[in-house]
C-alpha cells in the first residue's frame, strides 16, 4: 500500500507543485488550502481548511480518509509588501503571523497523534528569508518564517522518542506562475545574475528534496534545515 502524504498549502506554488510531484511518485496525497486546486482528472485528494482558525483545523484532521499521517508537508504562507517600520500595522502583521506560524503550530498539534502513529515525518516549507533578509517582503514575513526555525528546532527533540522527524527547507525564489506574474522579466534577470547557478530554483529542485525528507531514505535527518538557493547563502 502506498504511503500517504497531506500538504496544507498545496493548492498552489510550491505546494501544489509537490503534491503533483508526489502523486506521480506513488503516494497518496491530500492537500489543504481555502480554495480547491484545479485537479480534474487526477488521483490528488482535497479538503478545506483555514489554518488561522482552530477548529477548521481540528476538523481537517478529524475528517481525514486516513487512519495515520506518513507524512506531512506545510507550505501555506502570505507576504506583505516592504515598508518603514513606521508604518507597521499590527492587524497587517497578525494576519500574517496567523498564517506563516500559528497555523503551522495548531497543524502540527492536530496532526501530531496521526504522525506518532506511522512514526511520520514532517516538512516545513519554510524560506530564504529567514537564514538573510526579504529583497521584495517585509519585516512580517522574515520574522515569522524565523519563528518557523526554532518551531522546527524544538520539537524536533521533543518529538525524538516518538521517532517523528520534523525538517525545513529553505528554498529560495522559484520560477512559478505567480513569480512571473508578478515580477519583471528584467528584475528576475538580474536576480539570476546574482546567482552562482545563474538562475533561480524550479519547482524540481524543490520537491525532489522533500521527496528525500519525507521517504525511507531519512532515517536519521530531523531538526535540520537544508538550504535550496542555487549558492546565494551559504551555511556552515
Amino acid at each position: 500500500m502506498s504511503k500517504n502524504v497531506v500538504i496544507i498549502g498545496g493548492t498552489s506554488g510550491i505546494g501544489f507543485d509537490t503534491a503533483e510531484h508526489l502523486s506521480n511518485k506513488g503516494y497518496q496525497v491530500l492537500v489543504g488550502g481555502r480554495h480547491k486546486p484545479a485537479i480534474k482528472g487526477s488521483e490528488i485528494l482535497y479538503s478545506k481548511i483555514d489554518v488561522t482558525i482552530e477548529s477548521s483545523v481540528e476538523e481537517f484532521f478529524l475528517s481525514l480518509p486516513f487512519k495515520k499521517i506518513d507524512s506531512f508537508i506545510y507550505s501555506a504562507g502570505i507576504t506583505t509588501a516592504k515598508k518603514d517600520i513606521r508604518d507597521f500595522d499590527v492587524c497587517e502583521y497578525q494576519n500574517v503571523h496567523n498564517v506563516n506560524l500559528l497555523g503551522a503550530i495548531l497543524s502540527l498539534k492536530h496532526a501530531y497523534s496521526l504522525l506518532k502513529k506511522a512514526n511520520g515525518k514532517v516538512v516545513i516549507i519554510n524560506s530564504f528569508a529567514s537564514r538573510t533578509y526579504s529583497k521584495f517582503s517585509g519585516f512580517e514575513y522574515t520574522a515569522t518564517k524565523a519563528g518557523l526555525s526554532g518551531l522546527v528546532k524544538q520539537l524536533s527533540i521533543e518529538w525524538a522518542n516518538d521517532k517523528v522527524l520534523i525538517n525545513s527547507i529553505f528554498p529560495s525564489m522559484v520560477d512559478t506562475p505567480m513569480l512571473q506574474n508578478n515580477v519583471e522579466p528584467s528584475v528576475i534577470e538580474d536576480i539570476e545574475n546574482q546567482i552562482p547557478l545563474n538562475r533561480i530554483a524550479q519547482s524540481s529542485d524543490i520537491s525532489s528534496v522533500i521527496e528525500f525528507l519525507i521517504s525511507d531514505k531519512n532515517t536519521y535527518i530531523t531538526g535540520a534545515g537544508i538550504d535550496i538557493n542555487g549558492g546565494q547563502f551559504l551555511s556552515g
